[in-house]
């Protein structure tokens, strides 16, 4: 008993330390940011922002770099990416500088993505199923593909829910957006401009998934 209670303070206690290694990272500028949006002072985080706006890039270049490290907990680093994108969004609206919320958005879509494959067609088409299962719930496989100019990629759902493909052209090209596509039931769409397409499932917005086309 005593040993549990032991294991159970030292887990504790570092649960505590990292909260805290996480809060010491901040910067100034991040902590201002941070105090004025969890107070919801919309004044204050323009005033922060409009203030140290030549340094903002790099701020946020390095408030992401801490997020992605592979140790920080799923939950710091979510909230980190709700820092950063609201950063990078008043950013654009002190600025008209849409570039950094690009920047901040592409990041934290590509960390929620596996690495990219090249898959084979099978009858001259591109296939991704829409699947939930033990492992997964409403997730694209693969989720992140490189396809040569001209392909037809085809999304089969064979999940249990109907799902409905959006882009998100912040970030990518346009141009997908399918309609609700019921269980049992596929669409597709063909790639005939290069470049890379982020998209996610407008019904679960959890669900992320990406092309690139190649010349």
């Amino acid at each position: 008993m005593r040993l549990k209670k032991m294991v159970l303070f030292l887990a504790l206690t570092g649960l505590i330390f990292s909260r805290g290694a996480a809060c010491a990272d901040d910067s100034e500028i991040v902590r201002k940011f941070k105090n004025a949006y969890y107070s919801q002072n919309d004044a204050a985080a323009h005033d922060v922002i409009s203030a140290n706006r030549v340094f903002i890039a790099q701020e946020l270049k390095a408030l992401l770099d801490i997020a992605l490290i592979p140790r920080t907990p799923a939950g710091a680093r979510e909230s980190s990416f709700s820092i950063a994108t609201a950063m990078a969004q008043e950013y654009k609206n002190v600025t008209g500088d849409i570039a950094l919320l690009r920047m901040v958005k592409s990041r934290i879509f590509n960390s929620r993505l596996m690495p990219p494959v090249r898959i084979e067609p099978s009858g001259g088409v591109y296939m991704v199923e829409t699947l939930s299962n033990d492992a997964v719930i409403n997730a694209f496989a693969p989720d992140n593909i490189i396809v040569p100019k001209g392909s037809i990629v085809r999304w089969v759902n064979t999940d249990t829910t109907a799902h409905l493909l959006a882009s998100m052209p912040v970030i990518g090209i346009g141009g997908i957006f399918s309609p609700r596509i019921e269980p049992g039931q596929s669409w597709e769409f063909k790639f005939d401009n290069p470049g890379v397409y982020y998209y996610i499932c407008f019904i679960h917005k959890t669900m992320y998934g990406k092309v690139k086309v190649e010349e």
